[in-house]
């Protein structure tokens, strides 16, 4: 995803960015508010063994809000 498009998907990826990455604070997302460089550099501060997993987790979720769905396959449920 890029800078337009993190910009216009931040509102809807902050909350569900605190919940599932707990390391993030409020302050953080404050810093953020939209901008792409910011959040790389936090997630590196945060996340910096999990780093991929992170920005991958974001871009799936930008996939499925934009309705791009190409080359992010979700998980199977297994049962």
């Amino acid at each position: 995803m890029n800078q337009t498009q993190f910009q216009s998907f931040w509102e809807q990826l902050k909350a569900p960015l605190k919940n599932q990455w707990e390391q993030f604070t409020n302050e953080d997302l404050v810093q953020i508010q939209g901008d792409l460089a910011t959040f790389n550099s936090k997630v590196d501060t945060r996340y910096s063994e999990k780093e991929d997993e992170v920005k991958k987790w974001a871009n799936r979720r930008y996939a499925h809000w934009s309705g791009w769905y190409e080359g992010y396959e979700d998980r199977k449920s297994i049962a």
